[in-house]
């Protein structure tokens, strides 16, 4: 038989009735045999042969929350990220000099910026101070507030920051005359964010470019959009899933996409909806094919951990009166996530604090036992929760998608936020696994660096940037790490039977590591780096 491509390696392949293979052969996308090696799949003619060298070969890794235009955003921003700033001083630093390299009028955008590193958040008064007249943003690294300068407010309608005003869901930081200071913060947000988001098409195909660039530079092969649209207060609706056609069409967007749009944009439909909120025409989670298709409706139900905005039911430490911010109002959830539960979506429920993981898991209860389906309802991040909560998420059926690589990021900010208690129940991966869960791996990039090695560390070794023990009970082995980002994040947008793992059948996606991640000191496993992405057969970066 003539076929595309028969790949020669170490293969990990995830399936469990064939663990190992030392070649695969491949035609039109697909793995049609695998052999101990190259001589053992007779009856094959390959058009090319590839020898991927490295250590090992698994299947493709998948982040499960991976803001994919928001991370190529970033990657044009101004990164401000710590260390590559520690003081406010760098922040305003950066902002000049940016502000002049670029034409009069245009946005200044930085990124990353985490007040718990740089002892307080900007001001727009500092910001105007060196901004030269351009409009500037700059966001937070949790991406759940933003500090905008005053020509920002002016272009949103704001002259002076006067007047702008309170809005549910958010919070307007403001001085002892209550002008706006700067600061926003979750739905607060979303008038400033509107008018910073005109970009052109070319402009926004840039930025995806960039974030497929970095992708598969880190062996990412299949990647999960959490909410793409405006959502928020404005309910705002854009042509991004064109712009995500184009940028597969003309191979701009390398690896496979499955996006999801925020809440708001679904509506009633006039004729025989009965009851269901969706987009028009019916159109539901699952439309598309294997490179680009819809996944589950996104809410946004609460804010942020290290922004102290997740809805908690105890108060954040030194701030008793502070117990987070619920997006959506609680008493609306039910029977919003059952209109969209009804209608044939999956959906995926932004929910940090342990008071929001309550209200999320009990309208996916109320949404299924009005309206019984299977389907796999998920709520992302799942960071603060108790046992009770872990059960209630395995006996649901919910997929939970916390983010392993926030041990380190943000590890000693949790401590600080929570306390070391309540912070050793947070971004669980081993009880999960125990309670019968299939979980993913993601990293929420751009808030987090999109590596997913560095994300498999943090799940292994659960130490944070100062080198603290964070929840050490909640260590998995590498092998589970790997399965979570290969097979685990498949199955959380219902693709276990195409991606995740390497078997006849499957697409012909992997990855090839230049260290043996299942048999190196787990301390070194950051260290690791890609040495090829293949995705459908064909080499989309080689080192």
């Amino acid at each position: 038989m003539r076929i595309d491509a028969i790949f020669t390696g170490d293969f990990v392949t995830g399936d469990a009735a064939a663990p190992r293979a030392g070649a695969l052969a491949v035609d039109r996308g697909r793995i049609l045999a695998l052999g101990a090696s190259a001589a053992d799949l007779t009856g094959f003619s390959a058009r090319t042969t590839c020898d991927l060298g490295g250590a090992v070969t698994v299947p493709g890794l998948h982040d499960a929350h991976h803001h994919t235009m928001g991370t190529g955003e970033h990657l044009g921003s101004i990164d401000l990220r710590y260390p590559n700033v520690t003081s406010l001083d760098d922040v305003y630093a950066a902002v000049a000099a940016r502000a002049a390299e670029l034409p009069a009028g245009q946005w200044v955008r930085g990124v990353g910026y985490d007040q718990n590193r740089l002892g307080d958040h900007p001001t727009a008064e500092a910001i105007d101070r060196v901004s030269n007249g351009h409009p500037v943003i700059l966001e937070h690294v949790s991406k759940h507030m933003l500090v905008a300068n005053t020509r920002a407010f002016e272009l949103a309608g704001y002259p002076e920051r006067q007047g702008f005003p309170d809005i549910d869901g958010g919070r307007v930081f403001r001085d002892t005359a209550g002008l706006a200071e700067g600061l926003l913060q979750e739905s607060a947000k979303d008038p400033i964010q509107f008018v910073s988001a005109r970009v052109t098409k070319a402009e926004a195909l840039a930025n995806l470019g960039r974030a497929s660039d970095q992708a598969v530079a880190y062996g990412l092969t299949s990647l999960t959009e959490p909410g793409v649209v405006l959502g928020g207060a404005l309910g705002l609706n854009a042509p991004i899933i064109d712009i995500y056609q184009d940028a597969v069409a003309t191979d701009v967007l390398r690896p496979r996409q499955t996006l999801m749009p925020f809440h708001q944009v679904l509506h009633g439909l006039e004729i025989n909806a009965e009851g269901m909120r969706t987009l028009d025409l019916g159109i539901r989670t699952g439309f598309g094919d294997d490179r680009l298709r819809l996944g589950p409706v996104k809410m946004v139900s609460d804010g942020s951990l290290i922004g102290r905005s997740a809805a908690v039911h105890e108060c954040y430490c030194g701030e008793p009166e502070n117990t987070g911010v619920m997006v959506v109002d609680p008493a609306q959830m039910p029977d919003l996530v059952a209109s969209y539960h009804r209608a044939g979506w999956s959906v995926a429920i932004h929910a940090i604090g342990d008071r929001a993981v309550d209200h999320a898991l009990d309208s996916f209860a109320y949404a299924q036992r009005e309206f019984p389906r299977t389907v796999r309802h998920r709520i992302e991040h799942f960071a603060i929760t108790t046992d009770a909560q872990v059960a209630r998420c395995a006996e649901l059926g919910v997929v939970p998608v916390p983010q392993g690589v926030f041990v380190s990021e943000f590890g000693d900010g949790i401590i600080s936020a929570i306390g070391a208690q309540r912070a050793a129940g947070t971004y669980r991966m081993r009880s999960l696994l125990d309670a019968g869960i299939v979980v993913p791996g993601s990293t929420d990039s751009p808030v987090s660096d999109a590596n997913p090695l560095k994300s498999i560390h943090d799940l292994v070794n659960r130490k944070t940037s100062a080198g603290a023990d964070f929840g050490p009970d909640e260590r998995v082995t590498v092998a589970e790490a790997v399965r979570a980002y290969t097979y685990g994040s498949a199955y959380a947008v219902g693709r276990e039977d195409a991606v995740g793992v390497l078997a006849p059948g499957m697409l012909a996606d992997f990855t090839t590591l230049d260290n043996d991640v299942f048999a190196i000191d787990p301390a070194g496993i950051e260290e690791t780096k890609v040495v090829s992405t293949v995705i459908g057969g064909e080499v989309v970066y080689s080192a």
